[in-house]
């Protein structure tokens, strides 16, 4: 059995209903991506390397972890420090925005309380880990030297890496922070799922060309991009390989996790032998789904309803 293992923070989430009450469940990132892949693809081992508390939330975490087919043996449980929490709100069209208290956060010092006990990931040839810039911001520069070294002695094992920038401006010092080490991560992937938004924003391309022409630089052998209403395409050793055009849900509820749901979905068909092509429309088909329901993950009968098995 695969594993594909994510690195990254799971967090409370609180989606407000009314003034006095909330909606809670747990999600982040890496670990959303995860979610969607133990669901589109069953037989994957898949994995959190993270760390949380001893707190009651951190428990109630780990429990909803196991519900979801999603293995805690790879995360490290401190008395020093809890989980992450944070609160959506929705504008009119479905885009989100986010508060945040995770000051205290225990993912935040993982590297750390890795360093003091370091412990063998169990990870082989045929098995795929996922970070994101997330997983990197959220770090000290100290920590995000150990986590890139780690994972470039895993990519010298045979293991291959997956990276989505998933740049977040107020995670970073500057944007020049957020490049340099958003490059030294292009530089140990081998396969990338940039966003056309996240990179004019960085580095001022507006277009698909200059994307392509930018990762040639690293040793990436697979580039996903995701430009929004200019569609999605798939370069394999710089060749267009698979594309999509931009399919709008009819009804926008909510965009958290739509990029999460897409490169969880993407990641567990390709470990599952689809070509890209395949992989980049079952992935949208999945993210469009997301976009219409509140919160990160989907209702489980919501999520079967989508009938993927036809596409597996």
């Amino acid at each position: 059995m695969s594993t594909l293992l994510a690195i990254g923070e799971c967090m409370v989430e609180l989606v407000p209903k009314g003034v006095s009450e909330c909606q809670q469940s747990f999600a982040g990132d890496t670990y959303n991506a995860l979610v969607y892949a133990k669901r589109f693809a069953g037989q994957l081992n898949c994995e959190l390397f993270s760390a949380v508390g001893e707190d009651v939330l951190s428990i109630n975490m780990l429990k909803k972890w196991k519900q979801e087919g999603i293995s805690s043996k790879q995360v490290i449980q401190t008395a020093d420090h809890n989980v992450g929490i944070y609160a959506i709100s929705t504008d009119q069209h479905g885009e989100r925005s986010f508060d945040y208290w995770r000051n205290q956060s225990a993912a935040k010092h993982m590297m750390e309380l890795y360093e003091k006990q370091p412990f063998d990931l169990g990870l082989g040839k045929s098995d795929w880990i996922f970070f994101s810039g997330i997983s990197l911001a959220i770090l000290d520069d100290a920590s995000k030297r150990v986590l890139l070294d780690l994972l470039a002695s895993l990519k010298q094992q045979g293991c291959t890496i997956a990276f989505d920038p998933n740049y977040r401006a107020r995670m970073w010092q500057s944007k020049a922070h957020a490049i340099d080490w958003l490059e030294r991560a292009y530089q140990i992937s081998d396969l990338v799922l940039p966003g056309l938004d996240d990179h004019y924003t960085l580095f001022g391309h507006d277009n698909i060309d200059e994307i392509v022409q930018y990762c040639q630089q690293f040793s990436i052998n697979e580039v996903v991009i995701k430009a929004g209403s200019k569609g999605m395409q798939v370069f394999c050793q710089n060749n267009l390989t698979a594309q999509c055009s931009f399919n709008p849900a009819p009804q926008q509820v909510d965009s958290t996790a739509a990029g999460d749901s897409f490169a969880g979905t993407y990641l567990a068909a390709r470990m599952t032998h689809h070509e890209p092509q395949s992989a980049l429309h079952i992935a949208d088909k999945v993210a469009s789904q997301v976009v219409q329901h509140q919160g990160a993950i989907l209702p489980f009968d919501v999520y079967q309803a989508l009938n993927l098995s036809s596409a597996k």
